[in-house]
């Protein structure tokens, strides 16, 4: 069954050496588990990068059995069977029967021919998938008037698995779409529908909902909430808005629970007044002292501060800056042709690098 890890990273501009190319191919396919996403390409090569490198795209119409390339690579044979199964399942190979040999062969004979094919068939399956959020984003101008606070999900490097229909037995189509695209999480377990309440929740909402309404909810966790959203933002299907109105209100919670619970010296230094100028400061100080801080002054005061430090102090003042989540558009369409065009640019960097890899070996 087809199925792509797509991820995002930096294309290796101006460098013509095959195993960097090779490697960037490898990385942005997910056939690499990364531990760090910082990691450079040197710490991204492995035995898959060499079992391409040495055997399969040295003679890519060979036709490599196991035996042969445990003899030729060294690895054992639960490691090739491992890799095998990722480089059949994203499209890099195919597979050929002989009698009771399975023999193995670069798609087409090149990097850049099985390139081509891959892009095609995810295009096809992406698009085909998705039609299935027609029937769950509600259309809705009033959740996109906020604006975001990053286009493009910049702060999280874009990922999502493209993975055809498998089987569904007894589960909702709308959750398997969810689990085959990898929101569930790598270790989802089958009673698990979080994602697909999330999902629902988010579609059915007239205006972004926050972590802690989407915790009431589904009556679970923050840390299983938000890993849920952040799988949905580094798809490109669902964005933060920062609900700038409510921060007033946040700090005046932070300043006057702090003030009674630390004074006036923690305030200042680790709580962060001494952040946004000392005349400011000055005044919220005497306002607590006096009990005659409100929101209204809070707004006030901190009126010509920017949003940046805003934020910074309501965390220093141990609240949480107020996020919503939202769907990415509109409605449905808007939703998919966003997420279409990021794959769409990822797909056609691929074929782009594996043409220049080609072209130099």
């Amino acid at each position: 069954m087809f199925v792509l890890r797509l991820r995002e990273h930096p294309v290796p501009v101006g460098t013509e050496d095959p195993d960097v190319l090779l490697a960037w191919i490898l990385d942005s396919m997910g056939l690499i588990r990364r531990r760090n996403y910082a990691d450079g390409v040197d710490e991204t090569r492995g035995s898959i990068h060499a079992l391409m490198q040495d055997h399969l795209l040295a003679e890519p119409l060979r036709g490599w059995d196991s035996q042969s390339m445990i003899d030729a690579s060294g690895i054992s044979s639960t490691a090739l069977h491992h890799q095998l199964v990722k480089l059949r399942s994203c499209g890099l190979l195919a597979t050929v029967t002989e009698g009771r040999w399975k023999r193995h062969i670069i798609r087409n004979g090149s990097l850049s021919a099985a390139i081509e094919l891959i892009a095609a068939q995810a295009q096809l399956i992406l698009k085909q998938r998705l039609s299935l959020l027609e029937e769950v984003i509600c259309p809705s101008e009033m959740r996109m008037k906020i604006a975001p606070l990053q286009r493009g999900g910049e702060d999280i490097p874009f990922r999502i698995v493209i993975s055809e229909q498998g089987p569904v037995e007894n589960r909702e189509a709308l959750d398997s779409l969810l689990r085959d695209l990898g929101f569930a999480g790598d270790r989802g377990k089958e009673e698990d529908d979080l994602a697909l309440q999330i999902f629902t929740l988010l579609g059915a909402a007239e205006s972004p909902l926050t972590a802690d309404s989407l915790m009431d909810e589904t009556t679970e966790s923050r840390t299983r909430v938000l890993g849920i959203l952040e799988r949905l933002r580094a798809a490109l299907l669902v964005e933060r808005v920062l609900f700038e109105d409510r921060i007033p209100h946040d700090l005046f919670i932070g300043l006057t629970h702090q003030w009674a619970q630390r004074g006036e010296r923690w305030i200042r230094g680790r709580g962060g007044l001494g952040r946004i100028g000392e005349d400011v400061a000055n005044e919220i100080i005497n306002d607590l002292k006096q009990e005659k801080l409100t929101t209204e002054q809070v707004e006030k005061y901190l009126n010509d501060v920017d949003l940046e430090t805003k934020c910074l102090l309501v965390n220093t003042l141990g609240g949480r800056v107020p996020y919503g989540y939202r769907f990415t558009g509109k409605n449905a369409e808007a939703v998919i042709s966003r997420l279409l065009s990021r794959v769409d640019r990822i797909l056609e960097r691929l074929r782009m690098v594996s043409n220049k890899f080609d072209q130099i070996t």
